[in-house]
């Protein structure tokens, strides 16, 4: 039998569906879960600890499902372009929420309240595939991983809520990830002289004007 905090948050998944963040109601939802109003506060302090919950525990375990996939790719690069478009594609469905611009920002408020329950669960994930990708050097390693875990989510949330437009050739959605994202954090060889060498410099424009 599942426990009482379980049911809240299995109907606070499916309320959400229909409803927006600011509109719920805790009868409601204590209807729709069959449980009383005592019963949703000895498990929650209010919605907004219900919803903070809910969008953490959805996130993380579809966050987990990504990274399953992702790390059977051998080159980092790639490996790390595939986990950020499924986690951008995902994000841009929206099935999680509904339609409702106010809801998706009012949720990303709540993971980024005081508590940082939230932004901690999906660190725990993500931090482990980021140092695998350090370690096989596609990543550079002069950023903390919770640092790239934090820009990489911070990134999402951009994807989610203003997804990029066709306004260049091919998918936009890609161009994206490559340059702001996988190449925005490729790894930095120490081997190189810096600013002063030219031909690392050419090198970099010759590879950013790949994807113009």
């Amino acid at each position: 039998m599942r426990n009482i905090r379980q049911k809240i948050l299995d109907a606070a998944e499916i309320y959400l569906k229909n409803h927006s963040l600011e509109g719920a109601q805790i009868n409601e939802l204590c209807q729709l879960a069959g449980v009383s109003r005592t019963s949703f506060y000895r498990e929650f302090k209010n919605l907004d600890d219900l919803f903070s919950c809910l969008i953490s525990t959805l996130w993380t375990a579809t966050l987990s499902e990504i990274i399953e996939t992702s790390s059977t790719i051998a080159s980092p690069q790639e490996r790390l372009f595939h986990f950020s478009k499924q986690i951008a594609l995902v994000a841009q469905s929206r099935e999680y929420l509904p339609w409702n611009e106010q809801s998706i920002s009012q949720a990303i408020q709540l993971l980024y309240s005081k508590d940082g329950q939230g932004l901690s669960a999906f660190t725990n994930v993500i931090a482990p595939f980021i140092t695998g990708c350090q370690q096989d050097g596609g990543l550079r390693t002069d950023i903390r991983t919770e640092e790239i875990s934090d820009w990489l989510l911070r990134q999402i949330w951009v994807l989610m809520s203003l997804p990029p437009t066709s306004i260049f050739n091919g998918d936009p959605l890609d161009r994206y990830i490559q340059i702001f994202i996988v190449d925005a954090m490729r790894a930095i060889d120490a081997s190189t002289s810096g600013g002063s060498d030219v031909n690392q410099k050419l090198d970099q424009i010759l590879d950013k004007l790949r994807y113009l």
